[in-house]
């Protein structure tokens, strides 16, 4: 059985960093929001230790509805 994506998200002083990961295979998407609205949208390979890399980089819990809003933004 798959595990479900998990999301993570940082507010920086003018951007946003929101973070989708599939924890089965440690692959998933980078989005960075700037402060004009513009989002980057970057595919991402991730190492085992990625949970702990993004706590020690100080992001929190995301959810997937706020992810995918601003995904679907970037369409």
């Amino acid at each position: 059985m798959k595990n479900l994506p998990r999301y993570f998200k940082r507010v920086f002083d003018d951007y946003q960093v929101l973070v989708k990961v599939n924890p089965d295979e440690f692959t998933g998407t980078e989005l960075i929001v700037h402060p004009d609205g513009k989002i980057e949208k970057t595919e991402m390979e991730f190492d085992e230790e990625i949970f702990e890399d993004l706590t020690v980089d100080e992001f929190v819990e995301g959810s997937a509805l706020e992810f995918n809003l601003y995904l679907s933004k970037y369409i």
